[in-house]
């Protein structure tokens, strides 16, 4: 069955259906969707590999600008200015657009290699379910395989944002030779595991949406050398609010939307329920996944881009969102990094084989 869908500022979206073949009505998944997670998949496209000389001489220099306690108050506000006004993303193809592009090191997804895997922590299972894996034991099995493990001492996105709702204390996790870089940079401080999975559990229970990231000009912004990339593991644990990837999301263009995806688990409306308020498409999906079905106003969710944040299923008052398991998981979290990113890091115990030079 196919549908006129309404987007959320009006526009008619043509060619979605009306709901996914393994979705039913009332938002119950039928099978898991292979199809599109193998759609997920860049197997053309080569594994990135670092370049011979890297940053060339900001390996010797660039280190000593990046984030650090002097400095981390000036970070935080280019990174507000970044949040309020991104403004590669108004023109993209205008040759500013194309230059700030260039600067962040965000090319097209043929060349560029950044992007990332939200695993939402707090998920709906089936009464059928049983014990099967989750988000979150993906994100603690990382956890688990490093040999280093960081705890950023705050979250740079809300404090550039002045968050009034989380802690700016609740941040990121680095994994690997980036987490001994900011350790040593002194805004993070060694993690046991045990610290580590309370901070998971915390950012659980309020709610955060958790994403592990490998971004290219987070480079610049850590002080990492080039020999350092292919172990980079940043594990963010991101608000509706403040999180700079997510503001990407909400107005960037879709090549780079399409880097975040998500770990098997998105969206899914009950029709029964759904009282057509549109309280849910008040909160600016990060992806514009939420469309209007035109013959009864229902909300529908576009499964082919919806990554799973679950940021509209507090915002629905007549309970009818829950964030289900659609697609089949991957093994790990290198394993999506690999097929999806074509970055073979060192996570989950693999030792990344894309440091060795071209």
């Amino acid at each position: 069955m196919n549908d006129i869908m309404i987007g959320k500022d009006g526009e008619v979206v043509n060619g979605l259906p009306s709901e996914y073949a393994n979705v039913d009505e009332r938002g119950e998944v039928l099978f898991l969707d292979e199809e599109r997670l193998a759609r997920k998949e860049n197997a053309s496209k080569p594994v990135f590999q670092n370049h011979p000389h890297g940053l060339g001489a900001k390996d010797a220099f660039w280190p000593q600008f990046s984030a650090r306690p002097w400095n981390f108050g000036a970070y935080a506000a280019a990174f507000h200015l970044m949040r309020q006004k991104l403004w590669w993303t108004e023109n993209p193809e205008k040759p500013t657009g194309k230059l700030l592009r260039n600067v962040l090191m965000m090319p097209s997804p043929e060349q560029g290699h950044s992007g990332g895997t939200v695993y939402n922590l707090n998920v709906d299972l089936s009464d059928k379910a049983g014990r099967v894996i989750v988000p979150m034991d993906l994100v603690k099995a990382a956890i688990d395989k490093a040999d280093y493990i960081a705890g950023m001492n705050r979250c740079l996105c809300r404090t550039a944002n002045k968050c009034e709702h989380y802690p700016d204390d609740l941040a990121c996790l680095f994994l690997g030779k980036s987490g001994r870089v900011v350790t040593e940079h002194r805004i993070a401080r060694e993690f046991t595991k045990e610290e580590a999975y309370a901070r998971v559990e915390r950012a659980a229970e309020l709610g955060l949406a958790c994403m592990s990231l490998w971004i290219e000009v987070e480079q610049l912004v850590w002080g990492l050398r080039n020999d350092q990339m292919s172990d980079m593991v940043e594990i963010c644990f991101c608000c509706p609010c403040c999180c700079t990837a997510l503001n990407l999301c909400k107005t960037t263009t879709r090549d780079i939307r399409d880097r975040f995806t998500p770990s098997g688990f998105t969206a899914t409306v009950d029709h029964e329920k759904c009282i057509g308020c549109y309280k849910c498409m008040e909160t600016t999906c990060p992806q514009d996944a939420l469309q209007v079905r035109a013959s009864d106003g229902k909300v529908v969710v576009n499964q082919e881009i919806c990554f799973g944040c679950g940021y509209c299923k507090p915002a629905c008052p007549a309970g009818a969102i829950r964030v289900r398991q659609t697609m089949p998981m991957r093994e790990s979290m290198h394993e999506y990094f690999l097929k999806e990113t074509r970055l073979d890091l060192a996570v989950d115990g693999f030792p990344g084989a894309g440091a060795e030079a071209r």
